[in-house]
């Protein structure tokens, strides 16, 4: 199904904003890897006689291997839902929590479906769920239900998620688990009124200013909870653990934008990325690149057919107003949903699943393989915050590398 944004065509750049923010809806399986320090076979018969130099070097001096970030990291990963009550009792907020857990990960991972534990929520995902190709949505996490924390000393560097209008906080848990594997603590709030289920029931919000500035208050929200040595939001072990002096914002689409105007008016993040949307758009005001000073890292989907060649031009002349170092990855076959969890799970979400129209020239075509698109995703996050909260600068170099899908622009 097209997204109100393709049939506007009198209106482009209403339908532009439309389609941008608000989410307009290839086949694939999760992809397995060894865990950071360990080599595959394969990986060491391709080794060239200098590579395994290199690595015996490394080992004399004692020296640790660079770490990958585009495989999963060391520590099993955990995830808990908290509850952030509103003092003034108007906008009580859901937060996802994902972190390093205690020992290797299960494999047994959650349904996706237990991120809706409560009616009506739990029968309408259920029934998405159920009906969602295997070919796009995974519907299984690799990380388990409330485990003990990893022993690594604190506090830890700390994330925070924005989902795009009409998603949810866990609409991008493959990266967040990716993140948690590396030793990231990340929090993804649901932003009320907002989500999913008010996207099912038709209730979402207008995409304006004032919605814009609710999102951003709900952000720092979240990040002046983990931060407050007092809270009472989380639970005893997370108090405290967030590191206030490595902290980033993230999101995708209105989440982009969201995380734009977080990093423009809260001077705590450090580091940003943006998926999926411009930050600065002329129809949304509140949010200037001029404004915004911290690194960013930025996603273009080619074929987004969601906010059309009109928003990724917009995402490109970001970038090039953007302050140093910044960074554009443009994905080339990807649809707007192609890095979210929620691609295919209903035709709200159908862009980036299986079939559809390149957005230059309607051409039919195969969207990326959302599952190959979402694991290249993370790992270029991961190598982004590692460079600039871990301070890791073999992370570079991994943010930059060339890939099939990949455009890569730095400045």
């Amino acid at each position: 199904m097209e997204h109100p944004a393709q049939v506007l065509t009198t209106m482009i750049y209403a339908g532009f904003l439309l389609g941008s923010l608000g989410c307009s809806g290839a086949s694939g399986g999760d992809e397995q890897s060894t865990q950071v320090g360990e080599t595959t076979q394969t990986e060491t018969d391709a080794s060239t006689s200098e590579d395994t130099n290199e690595t015996e070097s490394d080992s004399e001096t004692g020296e640790p291997d660079p770490i990958s970030y585009a495989e999963p990291g060391e520590f099993g990963v955990g995830n808990v839902a908290i509850d952030l009550a509103d003092p003034n009792g108007d906008r009580d907020l859901h937060v996802e929590l994902w972190y390093p857990a205690a020992g290797a990960a299960t494999g047994a991972g959650q349904a996706l479906v237990d991120f809706a534990p409560d009616e009506p929520d739990a029968t309408s995902l259920a029934e998405l769920v159920d009906l969602a190709p295997d070919t796009c949505v995974r519907k299984t996490t690799n990380s388990d239900a409330s485990p003990e924390l990893a022993e690594l000393a604190g506090p830890w560097p700390t994330l925070v998620f924005s989902h795009c209008h009409g998603c949810a906080r866990f609409s991008s848990f493959t990266i967040a688990e990716h993140l948690a594997s590396h030793g990231f603590l990340v929090a993804a709030v649901d932003h009320p009124g907002s989500t999913v289920f008010d996207q099912l029931e038709d209730q979402l919000p207008p995409i304006d200013t004032a919605t814009l500035e609710l999102r951003r208050d709900d952000v720092m929200r979240v990040i002046d909870e983990l931060l407050d040595p007092a809270a009472i939001g989380l639970p005893d072990p997370f108090v405290g653990l967030a590191d206030p002096d490595r902290l980033g914002v993230f999101g995708h689409s209105f989440g982009a934008v969201t995380t734009g105007m977080v990093l423009q008016d809260d001077p705590r993040p450090t580091a940003g990325v943006a998926i999926a949307a411009p930050i600065e758009n002329p129809l949304l005001p509140g949010v200037t690149m001029a404004g915004i000073t911290e690194p960013l890292l930025m996603f273009v989907a080619v074929e987004d057919n969601s906010i059309t060649e009109f928003g990724n031009t917009a995402i490109r002349q970001n970038f090039s107003d953007a302050s140093s170092p910044a960074w554009k990855l443009e994905f080339a076959d990807t649809g707007h949903f192609g890095f979210s969890d929620l691609a295919g799970l209903s035709d709200y979400f159908a862009a980036g699943c299986g079939e559809g129209q390149r957005q230059t020239n309607d051409e039919p075509f195969t969207y990326a393989d959302p599952f190959e698109v979402r694991s290249l995703a993370a790992g270029r996050v991961a190598a982004f915050f590692a460079l600039h909260l871990l301070g890791d600068e073999d992370a570079r170099a991994q943010l930059e590398a060339d890939d099939p899908l990949l455009d890569v622009k730095v400045k």
